[in-house]
């Protein structure tokens, strides 16, 4: 019944593709969060990450999918948040995210075509091209949309990385276990 309800709205293809993902990358701001950053007087971040996103990675590593973040910018909350999550890695301050995405497929011994990757920005895009699943938030900008595998309903910070792992999940037959009671 889930995955009747979660893949109802994608093509062949993207269910194909999800189907094949063994690991998921992502980028944090615009994606795991909406992007904005909130300095106070003393100069301390703060970032509001989705709750649901952070739930749902617990079950992609439950169903030996790989997670991690490659981000742009240096973060301690960043830090915190992957930690929190048991993330498998968390890259950031990375100025050439596909060179970072080239050593991670690698050295896990992975194929392009099994990494699903999410981003919002012309920094990704190079990723976003070369891996098996690519995603961006209903908010990325339009030139980015045109050139995904998924656009998402959400806006960056709002669900993304939840709505892209149901749908893997769901693609290789996890999602229904997960929802058995």
């Amino acid at each position: 019944m889930a995955v009747k309800e979660v893949i109802g709205k994608y093509t062949k293809e993207q269910i194909r593709k999800a189907a094949q993902v063994k690991a998921l990358f992502f980028d944090v701001d615009g994606v795991l969060t909406d992007g904005g950053i909130i300095y106070d007087d003393t100069g301390c971040e703060t970032k509001r990450f989705n709750v649901k996103d952070g739930y749902i990675i617990s079950h992609l590593r439950k169903a030996g999918i790989l997670v991690g973040i490659i981000t742009g910018r240096e973060s301690k909350i960043v830090s915190n948040r992957a930690a929190e999550l048991k993330l498998d890695f968390c890259h950031q301050g990375i100025m050439d995210k596909f060179a970072v995405f080239e050593k991670l497929v690698t050295f896990h011994k992975l194929k392009r075509k099994h990494v699903a990757y999410i981003g919002d920005d012309i920094n990704d895009l190079k990723v976003l091209l070369n891996c098996g699943l690519s995603a961006c938030p209903a908010d990325a900008m339009d030139y980015l949309k045109t050139r995904v595998d998924v656009v998402t309903d959400a806006r960056g910070g709002e669900g993304v990385a939840r709505e892209v792992s149901d749908l893997i999940l769901a693609a290789q037959g996890i999602l229904d276990k997960i929802l058995k009671p």
